[in-house]
């Protein structure tokens, strides 16, 4: 799992956002989920944009850390500029060690996840953790300590479940993302998306 650090100037109101999501396939076969959060109103102008994706070329390397660079400079090149945050998780077959999940700005460098919180905007926070979950939501930076408070236990414990998460998230927050790797063989990759007109969900 990687994320783009969001320094921004691009500024919403927290108020006039909404998610999108949508589950395509790459010009040479993968399953990818593309997520995020953008200003309400251009949903459908994200995952037509998004959906360019599929005359691309994505599964050409095993490399854990090289799958996590490609999907996000290949996301990159379709993204719009107003695009708040940015989820992606892809299943690429033979790779061993969890990977293929990002979450972030791709306008920005890409950075390994290392479970720091980071606020996007004013009341949006991101947090991304090595081997997921990505997550971005509107709440305070305490609920986000809790959050990777529970996921750290719950690791350690073998018992993370994202149906845990997404009940947590739940119950302080109706705008969030959720990104889990889609690669390796341990990943269960999905994405889950909220917002104050509905709930979806992806998975691999």
């Amino acid at each position: 799992m990687i994320y783009e650090n969001f320094k921004g100037n691009y500024m919403k109101d927290i108020l006039l956002l909404e998610t999108f999501l949508l589950k395509t396939c790459s010009l040479d076969g993968c399953t990818i989920l593309i997520g995020g959060i953008c200003p309400k109103g251009r949903k459908r102008e994200a995952i037509e944009s998004y959906a360019q994706i599929k005359d691309i070329k994505l599964g050409f390397s095993k490399d854990e850390y090289l799958i996590d660079v490609i999907l996000a400079d290949s996301l990159k090149q379709l993204s719009p500029d107003w695009i708040i945050v940015l989820g992606a998780s892809i299943f690429i077959e033979g790779v061993i060690n969890n990977t293929g999940g990002i979450i972030g700005n791709l306008f920005e460098d890409n950075q390994s996840s290392d479970g720091e919180i980071e606020e996007i905007l004013s009341g949006l926070y991101m947090i991304a953790m090595a081997g997921g979950p990505g997550i971005a939501y509107k709440g305070t930076y305490d609920d986000g300590v809790k959050i990777i408070n529970n996921i750290i236990k719950r690791k350690k414990n073998n018992t993370l479940i994202i149906d845990d998460i997404i009940k947590q998230l739940d119950s302080f927050t109706d705008l969030y993302i959720v990104v889990l790797d889609g690669s390796g063989t341990l990943s269960c990759g999905g994405i889950y998306v909220s917002d104050s007109f509905e709930k979806q969900s992806e998975i691999i």
